[in-house]
């Protein structure tokens, strides 16, 4: 199904599309298997048009790894800012720790595939991450 991207709005929003649709496809069939043509073609824009918000592919991998990776940073921010005791959110962030970890291992591999080559090829945002105390 196309959906146009309307850059007359912003490339803020032009961007968050991109990455949105990315992540579907990423999500679907893996990162490795989601061509820069596929997210063009599910936008309705031409693949040339994808590299005027994005430099490469590889921006858009980490843009995707960096969403993945923070959703722990989120959850772990969450549970931090509760009133409960100290041990009681050491409970909370291991359960929830284990919980999302569980979920991208049984249903979102392919994101967890992308999280680990990330891993493994020392991406910019895998150091970044790492230098951020997470």
């Amino acid at each position: 199904m196309n959906r146009p991207v309307r850059t007359r709005t912003g490339s803020g929003e032009a961007r968050a599309r991109i990455l949105e649709v990315a992540e579907e496809h990423f999500r679907r069939i893996g990162y490795h298997r989601t061509s820069v043509a596929d997210i063009a073609s599910e936008l309705g824009m031409s693949s040339a048009n994808i590299y005027r918000f994005f430099r490469s592919r590889d921006a858009i991998n980490e843009s995707i790894c960096g969403r993945v990776v923070n959703e722990v940073a989120d959850i772990a921010s969450a549970i931090a800012r509760t009133n409960a005791p100290a041990w009681d959110k050491l409970d909370q962030l291991l359960t929830a720790v284990h919980h999302h970890n569980k979920m991208m291992l049984a249903k979102a591999r392919p994101m967890h595939e992308l999280v680990v080559a990330a891993t493994q090829e020392n991406w910019p945002i895998i150091r970044g991450h790492i230098s951020s105390g997470w």
